[in-house]
């Protein structure tokens, strides 16, 4: 998702309306230059859009759609709305188009009789979230969507909402938001947890972590646990040094996908989540030269793990259980490390 900042330098000419069907293949193309070129294949052909325009020039659009709530028994008639796909001509931001096309949204939504309203931003996309946030949205943790709509119910907003498909390092952000503060170090121990049990699924599947014993079991959540562990300090550590208060947030949506890779392939992929400025509007742009020390620590530790766990394999003696449990730790992490350097959302 994409925006632009709060300032708006010339509103009065830019106007919102309905996208014509003839106008799909333009937005479709302007998705390729906000995201990346991948966006305009993926595209959907018959959206529910909005567009943004100045002096008959596109500035940006959104996708909308709306969607039965998940229920609790007690209102089935609810109706939701999500914003997806909201873009902003790159040479066009800073002009107001993105947070005069989420108005129109919110207007439009209720209309339509939507009580809620949804949208998915990167963690690291400080311009939509403030953008959102100065509209009454705030991050939905996964406790309060279970709460809000049960497991299944949540599944099925995920679904609607399109975050079923992986979104590594995406929230969900929701009007009306959450009204309790949710728990960091909660978020921290579930996700760890829910790695451990994704590694020995993996394990399992794939052959390679051998019988699942009490011992095998207390072991690779050992092993997580620690790589998890050192990851948030170094993280952490780094930040307090650099002057950035921080909490961390687990990427939830993400699990879906690595556990169908765990029970499809064999293969592990982790998804540890990561730290996030603790300011309910901040920038990118002005943390970046904190935000990148921060990300870095992370990714040393869990190399400086791997290479420990190979040293301590080598002199582990003619146990060759020892060793087995340490070569195991080290493949943990170059999983881990492997998954920090070619994934493309650091905050670098």
């Amino acid at each position: 998702m994409d925006g632009d900042d709060e300032q708006l330098m010339e509103p009065q000419v830019i106007s919102i309306r309905r996208m014509g069907a003839n106008e799909v293949g333009a937005v479709k193309a302007l998705a390729g230059r906000a995201f990346s070129p991948l966006a305009s294949v993926s595209f959907p052909r018959s959206p529910d859009a909005l567009i943004a325009e100045r002096g008959g020039k596109l500035l940006g659009a959104v996708v909308l759609r709306t969607f039965r709530l998940p229920g609790n028994g007690r209102d089935e008639e609810r109706r939701g709305g999500v914003m997806l796909w909201l873009m902003v001509e790159p040479g066009a931001r800073r002009l107001g188009a993105g947070g005069r096309l989420v108005e129109a949204a919110l207007r439009s939504f209720e209309e339509r009789g939507c009580r809620e309203v949804f949208a998915c931003v990167e963690g690291y996309n400080s311009s939509s979230a403030n953008l959102f946030a100065a509209r009454g949205f705030t991050i939905l943790s996964f406790g309060e969507q279970l709460r809000r709509y049960g497991f299944l119910g949540t599944l099925a907003l995920w679904l609607r909402t399109s975050r079923l498909g992986g979104d590594v390092g995406n929230f969900l952000w929701a009007r009306p938001g959450q009204l309790e503060s949710d728990s960091p170090a909660l978020q921290w121990w579930v996700g760890a947890l829910a790695n451990a049990l994704v590694l020995l699924l993996a394990g399992w599947r794939g052959n390679w972590l051998g019988e699942f014993e009490p011992a095998t079991l207390l072991g690779v959540v050992l092993i997580v646990v620690t790589l998890l562990g050192l990851r948030e300090g170094a993280m952490r550590l780094m930040a307090w040094l650099r002057g950035l208060p921080v909490r961390h947030r687990t990427w939830e949506s993400a699990f879906p996908l690595s556990l169908g890779i765990a029970l499809l392939l064999g293969v592990f992929l982790p998804v540890p989540g990561a730290v996030y400025p603790r300011q309910r509007a901040w920038s990118h742009r002005d943390l970046i030269s904190k935000l990148g020390p921060v990300a870095f620590a992370g990714a040393l530790a869990v190399l400086v793990f791997a290479w420990a766990a190979w040293v301590l394999a080598r002199f582990a003696g003619p146990s060759p259980e020892v060793t087995q449990w340490f070569d195991s730790a080290r493949g943990v992490g170059l999983m881990l490390a492997a998954f920090e350097v070619l994934l493309p959302f650091s905050p670098f």
